[in-house]
């Protein structure tokens, strides 16, 4: 059976040849995480939700704080990842130097894998998916139309932005290497889950090809993305979970308990529970008595997750070498955390994953968001869809001119540009509308609900 090669997945091809040069020291994923670090879109994620909306403190994640944590597990995962390919000869020894690029393509891919995601959180991707299906009928939306955004995905919004969207000079975006588009595919043979848009097509035929992820008529997973969605878990779960016990410390001694009660599940001879309730009641007790209860509890959940984590990326690279040969050919078809050793505590029916489900998001204020959120983005999208579906959309008199030239000017003249960089002055349908979808998904949570209150006439602009 045909096995992916590594010399093919860190591919450092870009769709323009940079004038960048590699170096000893800066590999081409060092090359985009640097390109990437100044981005508008990155810098955005500071006022998106990565659970609880629109905080006014300084201790509750944002989707950006989220991302650099995935970032830095990522690159801790890549470095051990790298490091037991070469101790467990899995690799030939023109590979080494290769895989040790491992660490640096997880730590920008763990940066900008939530780049393309909408306001309010993942809820905000169902709204957009329930709005076009709602309206397929009404407005006459083709086939196409209900294919992408009827099944609108913040993977696939990532690819673009990174790849179009990030205006830098030219229609190629952000230009960064084939490695790293390949890697943030997350569902490149999956029928149910939309890798690319259509107006992507042509670029994600061209990774799959140039990575070797294209195998005959086959398309595999790239091996990386298992290690960012891991990270992603892993960094996601327990941050939750810590946020959670921020907003209400009376829920910590609940966690505590379901903890120690499904322990026989959880913990093992290596991973003792001994081990871990030790890790959580480590203070120095002679400066216990003058610790404040707020700051006891924040550190416990604070070595709770610390704790977990070191352990999960452990056994997320031992699984992953452990299924190495699966991996390379296209057959392992689960998520790593779902291995053995990491179901029961972090899998879909994991503990963890209950706890931050009860306490994290069907929290009273996640709650409100999603409601809040499903009146922002269905007003948004009903005005600026609708508008730009009128034959007058380009005319500032009219209403749908007004909501026209709402729209970001970066957005309207990057959709104008073709790939000769000639710029067309009529957009067809499909166009149009995912142009409405770029302005609205890259919107800040703030910023939507700021928009929708002047469109209602509830804030002066």
């Amino acid at each position: 059976m045909a096995k992916m090669k590594w010399e093919k997945l860190l591919s450092a091809e870009r769709e323009r040849v940079s004038k960048s040069k590699l170096t000893n020291y800066r590999n081409c994923f060092d090359m985009d995480y640097q390109r990437i670090i100044p981005s508008s879109s990155l810098r955005r994620l500071q006022d998106k939700t990565q659970v609880f909306p629109l905080q006014e403190n300084d201790f509750t994640r944002t989707r950006l704080t989220h991302s650099l944590e995935v970032s830095s597990i990522g690159r801790s995962i890549g470095a051990q990842v790298s490091q037991l390919l070469i101790d467990y000869n899995k690799i030939t020894n023109e590979e080494h130097n290769l895989v040790k690029q491992i660490p640096s393509l997880l730590a920008v891919c763990g940066l900008v894998h939530d780049l393309g995601n909408p306001p309010f959180g993942h809820y905000g991707e169902d709204v957009i998916q329930e709005w076009f299906k709602d309206n397929k009928s009404k407005l006459h939306l083709e086939k196409q139309i209900i294919n992408d955004f009827g099944n609108f995905d913040g993977n696939a919004q990532t690819l673009r932005i990174l790849s179009k969207l990030q205006y830098m000079k030219d229609v190629y975006g952000m230009n960064c290497c084939f490695g790293t588009l390949a890697t943030l595919i997350k569902y490149p043979n999956d029928n149910k889950k939309l890798s690319h848009f259509q107006s992507e097509k042509e670029l994600f035929d061209k990774i799959v090809s140039f990575t070797g992820m294209k195998q005959g008529d086959k398309i595999y997973r790239h091996p990386a993305t298992f290690l960012l969605e891991a990270a992603d878990d892993i960094a996601y779960l327990f941050a939750d979970l810590e946020d959670a016990v921020k907003k209400d410390p009376a829920c910590l001694q609940e966690i505590l308990d379901k903890i120690k009660k499904e322990k026989d599940k959880i913990f093992t001879k290596e991973f003792s529970y001994d081990e871990y309730k030790k890790s959580i009641d480590e203070f120095d007790l002679k400066h216990h008595e003058e610790m404040p209860k707020e700051d006891i509890i924040s550190t416990q959940i604070m070595s709770l997750r610390v704790f977990f984590q070191a352990y999960c990326i452990k056994k997320v690279c031992e699984e992953f070498i452990n299924s190495y040969d699966e991996i390379m050919t296209g057959n392992y078809k689960m998520s790593l955390c779902e291995s053995k050793n990491l179901a029961n505590l972090i899998g879909d029916k994991g503990i963890i994953r209950k706890l931050c489900i009860k306490y994290a998001y069907q929290n009273s204020e996640v709650l409100k968001l999603e409601i809040i959120g499903k009146k922002v983005l269905t007003t948004l999208l009903d005005s600026f869809i609708k508008a730009v579906l009128c034959e007058d959309y380009k005319k500032p008199k009219e209403e749908c001119g007004k909501f026209y030239s709402l729209i970001s000017s970066n957005f309207k003249f990057i959709q104008h540009i073709d790939k000769n960089n000639n710029y067309n002055e009529n957009l067809d349908k499909y166009s149009r509308i995912q142009l409405v979808i770029d302005y609205i998904s890259g919107m800040t949570d703030s910023y939507a609900l700021n928009l929708h209150k002047t469109l209602l006439g509830t804030k002066l602009p």
